[in-house]
């Protein structure tokens, strides 16, 4: 997809759109250094505002995130029948299916069967929701839920967005026991609050009972619900809890280790009532998906019933050129273009409540939270940015910048940056910074072989790079392959002379072939560049050593010493 061009100058970190004379930043640690015994925390530099006002806009080619994107080399991990690696085996059994044959002395748990008796009680009641154009493509697909005896099911209006309103034709619904029939129309069709309220031609229905009111201050446990026409009904253990941060703005997060269920899917109770709705899924394996409390939707049914209108009525506004066109919007951008960040925030949470389905608005915000150092608002911003739109690679490099800021301070590691920084990749395959971090979060999980065929792509996108072919030089060396690690580290070095780390890397491979004259000149320059570099002294101090030249390397010592007492207090 093209995205805007505005929002590719925005966040395009700074170094990479520099010209070779200017001052290059300070590069990740784990970049400059990943054979240090304790790395720096990961981080880069912040990304860099364009100089020039207005911002273009180019949608022709938008792609709705809910689309199913056929035809392209790897599918996003989408809903149900996508990724079925993401689906636990079903759970629970359907009413009136018999328990597998299994070992008598084997019997479910407590656990299990409650979980059984929720998932037959809710069976009926759990749909799986597709929508059509009148050609008969699909255009997106998700989960609603009776709320009504007469057949009126509840969704997430994410599953209409208005990019895809206007070519909608027919929706069909699908039970977990595999009937189908059709939506005849709907009543609600709320961007804001997400509620969605749907005719089925089913007059009559088992509905599910709503919990308004929810307390979500404190972490509590539900289960996500999805259908999926492969597997049958999937009901998965999870968490949820109201995301009290700035960027919070009422929705919940939801997580957990099984299915992450689809748009629309009902967040359960413990007895069965549904607590809330999920409005945005992130395509990650280890996933993290945003969901609204479902008060909006009591109060809709609460009041008197709207006249049933056709799909053809569906909202088809807000798309992405009118927020980009809103003077609000206009204004936002301006003000984060001078720097003013604080006051962008401020403008960018209010366009998220009035947006509250654009990535880009999420992506400004975002990057607001990012120059303010507030890592947790940053990345939470970023993950609704890739829900919206898993096909725009920038976003998943910002997803990745922010988690990666995010554990900088030290909090546990996970994939989630790994996997951002694969789709960014994916999504754009020119992207450098991209392409290196990824090989440096390679080489920290020990995967040399793939952290090599990113430097090769880097190397190629960015031949001048010096701390790309730095990075090549360690994995080389770590792969054996000597000659290879001499080659690009002489690269490197030809590149950017005053390279502490590389001049080190140098010295650690002469050293290794008995070159001690030129190991002992690289151990010099490194400690020239860098005077407190410990290890350097140290082997220095050796080098000289096996010269024979006691006195040098008895002052090497007392400097590695002096290094040592300096670092210690």
């Amino acid at each position: 997809m093209r995205r805007p061009f505005f929002l590719t100058l925005l966040l395009l970190p700074a170094f990479l759109v520099a010209q070779t004379s200017a001052p290059k930043p300070k590069q990740p640690a784990a970049v400059l250094d990943p054979i240090s015994p304790s790395p720096a925390p990961t981080t880069t530099g912040e990304p860099a505002l364009p100089e020039q006002p207005g911002f273009p806009v180019d949608v022709n080619n938008y792609e709705n995130p809910l689309l199913l994107f056929q035809g392209e080399k790897r599918d996003l991990p989408m809903a149900d029948e996508e990724n079925l690696e993401l689906l636990p085996p079903v759970s629970p059994y359907l009413p009136g299916e018999e328990l597998p044959q299994g070992n008598p002395e084997k019997p479910l748990t407590p656990q299990e069967l409650e979980l059984r008796a929720l998932g037959m009680k809710v069976a009926a009641s759990v749909v799986s929701l597709r929508v059509w154009d009148e050609f008969g493509n699909q255009l997106s697909a998700g989960v609603g839920c009776f709320v009504t005896a007469d057949g009126i099911i509840l969704t997430d209006t994410g599953l209409l967005h208005p990019e895809i309103a206007e070519k909608v034709d027919y929706m069909t619904v699908t039970g977990a026991d595999g009937t189908n029939h059709k939506i005849s129309g709907f009543y609600v069709a709320d961007l804001v609050t997400g509620v969605t309220l749907l005719q089925s031609e089913a007059k009559t229905s088992t509905p599910l009972e709503l919990a308004p009111d929810t307390n979500f201050t404190e972490e509590r446990p539900c289960h996500v619900l999805a259908v999926s026409e492969k597997r049958g009904l999937v009901l998965a253990d999870a968490k949820v809890q109201m995301d009290s941060a700035l960027t919070g703005l009422g929705w919940l997060n939801l997580r957990g280790t099984d299915s992450p269920g689809a748009v629309g899917s009902p967040v359960l109770s413990q007895n069965g009532r549904v607590m809330a709705i999920v409005g945005m899924k992130v395509p990650l394996q280890s996933w993290m998906n945003f969901a609204l409390p479902c008060d909006a939707a009591a109060f809709e049914l609460r009041k008197k019933r709207a006249p049933l209108q056709p799909l053809s009525k569906l909202p088809q506004s807000p798309k992405l050129r009118e927020v980009a066109n809103d003077p609000e919007f206009v204004a936002a951008f301006a003000t984060l273009q001078q720097k003013r960040v604080e006051s962008a925030m401020r403008k960018l949470v209010q366009l998220t409540r009035k947006y509250p389905r654009s990535a880009e608005c999420w992506a400004l915000l975002g990057l607001s939270a990012t120059y303010l150092g507030a890592s947790p608002e940053a990345l939470n911003c970023q993950r609704k940015a890739v829900a919206l739109d898993p096909k725009a690679g920038l976003y998943w490099h910002q997803l990745a910048f922010a988690k990666m800021r995010e554990n900088a301070g030290g909090l546990p590691d996970t994939s989630e940056d790994r996997e951002a920084l694969q789709l960014a990749v994916e999504q754009r395959p020119n992207d450098q910074l991209a392409w290196l971090l990824l090989a440096s979060r390679e080489v920290r999980d020990g995967n040399l072989g793939a952290a090599d065929d990113a430097l090769r792509r880097v190397t190629l996108l960015a031949p001048d790079y010096a701390q790309a072919h730095y990075l090549q030089a360690y994995v080389r060396g770590r792969l054996k392959d000597y000659e290879g690690a001499q080659a690009a580290i002489s690269q490197s070095l030809k590149l950017n002379a005053g390279y502490s780390e590389a001049w080190y890397y140098q010295g650690l491979l002469f050293d290794k072939k008995e070159n001690y004259d030129e190991a002992a000149k690289a151990y010099r320059n490194t400690v020239r560049l860098r005077p407190t570099h410990p290890h350097a002294w140290m082997n220095l101090a050796h080098t000289y050593k096996k010269q024979g030249k006691q006195t040098e390397a008895r002052e090497a010592i007392l400097q590695h010493q002096k290094v040592l007492k300096a670092g210690k207090n």
